[in-house]
């Protein structure tokens, strides 16, 4: 049974059906129900499943070409990470020197002349 419908398209859609149709000889509507009959045979699935897994690998791999160029950024930046605190720490340790140092010269400063003037005798 037959069944009419009216269905919007693009007019690059309709164009295209009315090539297809001049070119096979068939009327729009052979054009359209032949196009569904294949959209709908099992070869066509498989064609597309096919399709989809290859993009999917491509799509996977290039993910995993990205992963490693991170995983080599990332260990990069943790050798910098090491190397600054090294330094970090080298600086922490002359900092403490130097305060310590310039906290003995204030104690000293705040000595009277006579107390810097005694010890200055004892050696």
């Amino acid at each position: 049974m037959k069944v009419s419908r009216t269905y919007r398209i693009e007019q690059e859609t309709a164009d295209r059906i009315a090539e297809i149709s001049e070119a096979e000889k068939k009327t729009a509507t052979e054009v359209i129900e032949s196009a569904i009959r294949t959209y709908s045979t099992e070869k066509y699935v498989e064609n597309t499943a096919r399709q989809t897994d290859s993009t999917d690998s491509q799509a996977l791999s290039a993910l995993i070409g990205q992963l490693a160029k991170k995983d080599e950024q990332i260990a990069k930046l943790m050798e910098t990470v090491a190397d600054s605190t090294k330094a970090v720490q080298g600086a922490q340790a002359l900092h403490h020197e130097t305060a310590q140092t310039l906290a003995l010269e204030s104690t000293e400063q705040k000595l009277s002349r006579w107390q810097r003037l005694k010890r200055a005798w004892r050696g």
